[in-house]
C-alpha cells in the first residue's frame, strides 16, 4: 500500500512534469518567451531567440554564477574546480562561428572563451583518458574525443556577441566546436569527466544520432538569412 507521504510525492513530482511539459510546448509555439523573468529556462525560439534558436533536454533551473564551479574529475592528476572568476581569468580567445543543428537550421554568432589545453595544462588528464564526458545543468550528457576538443576551432566559450552568455544560451560555460553538429556542443555545463573509451551522449542514446557528430554533407536553412535553403559541403560552415 502505498503511503500518503509517498503518494503526495508522487503527486508533487507528476504535476511538475505535466507543468514542464505544458510550459515547454507553449514555449515552442509562441512568440514570445515564456521562461523570461521566471527562475526556469528551457527550450524556446521567442523572443530574441527567434534569431538564435534554443534547445534543451530538459526545462532547468537558471544557474548562478556566483556560486557555480567547474568540476573537472575522472582520468586526471589534479582534480579541479574552477569558480567563473577563474574560469574568465584564463588566456582570451574569440571567433566567430555559425552553430548548425540537426534539425537543418544554423546560426551565426561571436564566441569567446579559451582552449582547453589552458585547463589542461592544470588538471594534467591522464594519457589514458580518450575524450571528455560533459554533464550539464539540465540533466544533458554529451561526449566529445580529445582530438576534437584540441581542435583550434574549437572553445569552452563564456561569452556570446561582446556579452556574456545568456542562460539560454548556455550560461555560464559551453562548448563551441562548430564542425560537429550541436548536441555535439553542450551548454551549461557543470562537470568534465576524463574518461577512457567512446561514450554515447544523451541524444545517442535515445535518437538516430551518431556519437561522432560531424556535420555532413546537405542542406542548411541560415536564420541570419531568412531561413533559404542551401547546400553545405559538410564540416564546418564558414561563411
Amino acid at each position: 500500500m502505498i503511503k500518503r507521504r509517498q503518494f503526495l510525492q508522487y503527486l508533487s513530482a507528476f504535476g511538475t512534469n505535466l507543468f514542464f511539459q505544458i510550459s515547454s510546448a507553449w514555449a515552442k509555439s509562441s512568440d514570445k518567451d515564456f521562461f523570461e523573468g521566471s527562475d526556469y529556462i528551457g527550450k524556446t525560439r521567442g523572443g530574441d531567440f527567434q534569431k538564435f534558436y534554443v534547445n534543451f533536454w530538459k526545462t532547468m533551473r537558471r544557474i548562478d554564477g556566483n556560486s557555480w564551479q567547474l568540476e573537472i574529475g575522472g582520468l586526471v592528476k589534479n582534480p579541479t574546480r574552477f569558480s567563473l572568476a577563474e574560469v574568465r581569468s584564463l588566456p582570451l580567445k574569440s571567433q566567430i562561428s555559425r552553430l548548425k543543428c540537426v534539425e537543418c537550421w544554423s546560426a551565426k554568432a561571436e564566441w569567446a572563451g579559451f582552449h582547453i589545453s589552458d585547463i589542461e595544462s592544470i588538471v594534467q588528464p591522464d594519457k589514458s583518458s580518450t575524450g571528455v564526458l560533459f554533464h550539464c545543468g539540465d540533466n544533458y550528457q554529451e561526449y566529445l574525443e580529445r582530438t576534437s576538443l584540441s581542435h583550434p576551432r574549437t572553445l569552452l566559450a563564456y561569452a556570446m556577441d561582446g556579452n556574456s552568455l545568456s542562460d539560454g544560451h548556455g550560461f555560464p560555460l559551453r562548448v563551441i566546436a562548430p564542425f560537429k553538429y550541436g548536441y555535439k556542443n553542450p551548454k551549461a555545463i557543470l562537470k568534465m569527466e576524463y574518461v577512457d573509451g567512446t561514450v554515447s551522449g544523451t541524444w545517442s542514446k535515445i535518437g538516430p544520432y551518431s556519437t561522432d557528430g560531424t556535420i555532413l554533407p546537405g542542406y542548411d536553412h541560415p536564420l541570419d538569412r531568412g531561413k533559404v535553403k542551401r547546400r553545405i559541403a559538410g564540416g564546418e560552415i564558414f561563411d
